[in-house]
This record gives structure tokens, sequence and C-alpha cells, in this order.
């Protein structure tokens, strides 16, 4: 099993701090930077690329969700948004990182089907757009499907997959996410996954908790994507070193680290 983790994205934590945490960690090979605030410098991102080279780390990418919306309506604000995760996308090919996790975006207009259409075009459009730059760039850029929460688009993870084969775009599967949109383990396996993130909840609240402290069944997950011969990243997206630590005694009592 490829194991990474990310930087603690509900923490302002140093970033020294998570790197140090990391390579301590004989269990997690790759981190998981969430390229925004506060990791992030507007101008300069040097000093970043050389504390992330200094560290005998493996990593992956996620861009920028914070205030940025690939499907904005708006056309300023949606090439805004495709400049910021180019400027992730660039970070990636810097450090030869090959994943970089992406939003595809949200919508106030929810409600409204017809309008929904028009948003979605734009969406869809807007990730393509952003996947030919990364494949320009050696770097995948696989779209994630979003919790059941007012607004995010892509919850509905059928519709996600559809919309990534007509962009020839890979996914990044956040299982918690899937449960909490109305998905099981029985519906979500998809040829195009490259990525995965794990954390549990109730079914109901995208609350990120430790493996085996919600209702996901973990082992009959993991067993389908291991018959699916999935080789990819499991990403632990989690708010806590307490939390990674008991997750990766969970995985131990799997027998799968």
């Amino acid at each position: 099993m490829k194991l990474g983790a990310s930087v603690f994205p509900r923490k302002i934590i140093p970033i020294e701090e998570s790197l140090d945490y990391f390579e301590s960690n004989r269990h997690i090979d790759y981190m998981e930077l969430f390229h925004d605030y506060p990791n992030r410098d507007m101008n300069d991102e040097k000093d970043l690329i050389d504390k992330m080279n200094s560290y005998n780390l493996k990593y992956t990418v996620h861009a920028p969700f914070i205030e940025v919306n690939p499907a904005s309506v708006n056309p300023a604000l949606s090439k805004a948004a495709i400049e910021e995760i180019k400027r992730s996308i660039d970070l990636a090919n810097t450090l030869d990182i090959d994943i970089v996790v992406i939003h595809p975006g949200r919508s106030i207009f929810n409600n409204d089907k017809e309008y929904m259409k028009e948003v979605y075009a734009i969406a869809e459009k807007n990730l393509k757009t952003i996947g030919e730059y990364a494949k320009d760039n050696g770097v995948q850029t696989c779209i994630e499907n979003h919790p059941r929460l007012r607004g995010f688009m892509y919850q509905d993870i059928n519709q996600l997959h559809d919309s990534l084969e007509r962009t020839d775009l890979p996914m990044t599967l956040d299982i918690g996410h899937a449960y909490t949109a109305g998905f099981t383990v029985d519906d979500i396996y998809f040829d195009n996954i490259k990525h995965i993130h794990i954390h549990d909840n109730d079914g109901v609240h995208d609350s990120h908790l430790p493996l085996g402290d919600g209702i996901i069944d973990f082992k009959k997950f993991f067993e389908i994507f291991s018959k699916n011969k999935y080789d990819g990243i499991y990403n632990l997206e989690l708010s806590s070193k307490e939390y990674i630590e008991k997750s990766i005694e969970y995985l131990k009592s799997l027998k799968l680290i």
C-alpha cells in the first residue's frame, strides 16, 4: 500500500512541523501539500520549494480551493481560478510531483436545473483547459468528488466520472465525500481513479474522522480496489497527528501496513 497523508489543512501549522512529522513517520510514503494559505507565497515560492527539497519525502499537491472556483460564471473569476491552479501545477512540475488534486467548483444556482447545465459546461471546459496544461507539464490533474454541501458541484460521483471521461482526466476519489452523498463502497470503483483520499464519517457529515470511527466499510473498500489492481496512493486526509496515528493503527489491524 502506498500511504500518504495531508498537512492538516484544518489547522494552521508551520510547514516545517508537517515536514518533520511526515519524514519521521515510517508508515507514510507521501505528504500531500495543501497549496493554499498558509503554505503558499503569492510572489515567490522559492522558500517553499527549498524547504520541501531539503526533506527525504515524496509529495502530492492539493491545489487551492479557498475562494478558487473554476466553475465561476464570471469569466474574470474563472480565469483567475485557472491561473491559481496552474501555479500548483507549476510547483508540481518544479518538484517532479506527479499528482495535483483539484476541486471542480461551486455554484449558488444549484436549485436551477437549466442554469446548472451552463455552469457544468463552464466547469468542464475549464477543467479540460487545466488538464491540458498539466499534461504539457508532465503532471496528472486528478479531479475530486465533492461532499454533500450546498453549492458544491459533482457530489454525484457518476456525473463526475462521465465528465472526466469526456475531458480525458483522471479522478481523485474521496471516499468520505462519496459517503455523505449517499454512495457506498459498492458504488465507487472506476478505472480512471488515480488517487484516493481516505477518512471516515457517519454518512451525513464531512467530519474527516480517523479510519474506524465512522460507518465506512474500509475492509471491503480496500478489497475491491485491490481486486481491481489499483496501484495509486491512499491519502489520509485528516486534521491532526492523533487522527493519523489512530488510522495507521486501524490499517495495521487490517494487515495492510
